[in-house]
């Protein structure tokens, strides 16, 4: 007779920073039915199916990337999520416009169910996305591929899964007189679907002031700390009253790493004048030779290295994205009830060197390196291993 046991899986001694609960401390944590059962000075652990010590190390909510490609296969630049998202702590993902209305069902129904990682998507103001990206350097050069009405409808017949538009103001993606349309358009499907808007700013054709004039309240402006012409900065390296006004108004500035579009010296002047990133992601793509893109674990060490305490960086990547996301009651934390999906890391300590694209480097003294990942009370990967993948 087979007795069941009180939990599936039991973390013990981890020091977890979870700053959904406000928590740092040494504490064991058990997991039941995909969801946290309890977060405990001491778990008993014959009371679970399966334990792993993990003394001395980093525990963490499952870490959150609002912004990545994940159309594997579908276009020229979207990468395998359980492989790029698993192995860094990633447990949720949001793919950042890949597909447009025409092109969403594919992915839906044939790309995302092959993986673990929870993947959720903002749709593309364009009607194909990111399809002819690595041809055309982007999709709206012909304005006759975008369709307001189209785009809205998908969003809300796939609410749960669609969160919202994506629109790429870069100079490659849409021309200079085009530009103010495809915001325009851009915003009305937004609030045609109740969706939230996120705009790529970095390399825009048009003033950035112009931009966030658009968005709103939980609006996200991705690259925000880029480097190029239209930054944040003014022509004094001062924090534009803009981006100031948009940030007090509840738009979100969000990392969008990538590489090409994080600026070292953007991000140092920003968090000299106190504004650090809202919410730290990826941009992480099939990139060209020669640029540097980073996981996750390595984005909060580097921000950490610029001056973010470790909990903050940890914060922009687990419940601060799970706010934007509207999630903050399913996951982003360890609460118990919530999704069962945490990161464990260890804390390296040693010199450690992050580059940007501009030439810039970061030194920091300590690095998170990936040790497990639990995705709904199972453990998914575990120091270089993936489990099997989801099924189609």
């Amino acid at each position: 007779m087979t007795v069941e046991t009180k939990y599936d899986l039991v973390l013990k001694n981890g020091n977890i920073i979870d700053p959904g609960q406000n928590i740092s401390a040494k504490m064991d944590i058990g997991f039941k039915n995909g969801e946290v059962l309890s977060i405990e000075n001491r778990i008993d652990p014959t009371l679970a199916s399966t334990v792993v010590d993990i003394a001395g190390k980093v525990l963490t909510p499952g870490l959150i990337d609002i912004h990545g490609h994940f159309y594997h296969g579908g276009t020229g630049s979207s990468v395998h999520a359980d492989q790029n998202c698993l192995g860094s702590g990633v447990t949720t993902a949001l793919d950042a416009g890949s597909s447009g209305f025409l092109n969403y069902d594919a992915m839906r129904d044939y790309v995302f169910p092959a993986h673990q990682t929870r993947l959720l998507a903002l749709l593309h103001i364009g009607a194909v996305g990111l399809a002819a990206n690595r041809i055309l350097g982007g999709g709206l050069h012909d304005m006759r591929i975008i369709d307001v009405d189209r785009t809205a409808q998908t969003i809300k017949e796939n609410q749960g899964n669609l969160l919202g538009v994506k629109v790429r103001m870069h100079m490659d993606a849409v021309a200079y007189w085009n530009a103010p349309t495809a915001m325009k358009l851009a915003r009305e499907a937004a609030d045609q679907s109740g969706g939230l808007l996120m705009v790529h700013v970095s390399g825009t054709p048009i003033p950035l002031p112009q931009i966030l004039d658009h968005l709103k309240p939980g609006d996200i402006s991705t690259h925000a700390f880029n480097g190029n012409p239209e930054s944040i900065l003014d022509n004094s390296g001062k924090i534009r009253k803009e981006v100031h006004e948009a940030r007090d108004r509840g738009v979100i500035m969000d990392v969008g790493h990538a590489g090409v579009h994080c600026d070292v010296e953007v991000v140092r002047a920003a968090l000299e004048q106190g504004m650090a990133p809202d919410t730290i992601s990826t941009d992480i793509h099939l990139a060209p030779p020669g640029r540097a893109v980073y996981l996750m674990n390595d984005l909060i060490s580097k921000f950490h290295a610029l001056g973010m305490s470790l909990q903050d960086a940890i914060k922009a990547s687990t419940s601060r994205p799970a706010q934007v996301l509207g999630l903050e009651d399913k996951m982003g934390s360890l609460v118990p009830g919530m999704a069962g999906d945490a990161a464990v890391f260890d804390l390296r300590e040693g010199r450690f060197v992050w580059h940007d694209m501009a030439g810039h480097n970061v030194e920091g003294k300590v690095r998170l390196d990936p040790f497990l990942t639990v995705k709904a009370g199972s453990i998914v990967w575990q120091e270089g291993r993936l489990s099997q993948t989801g099924e189609c």
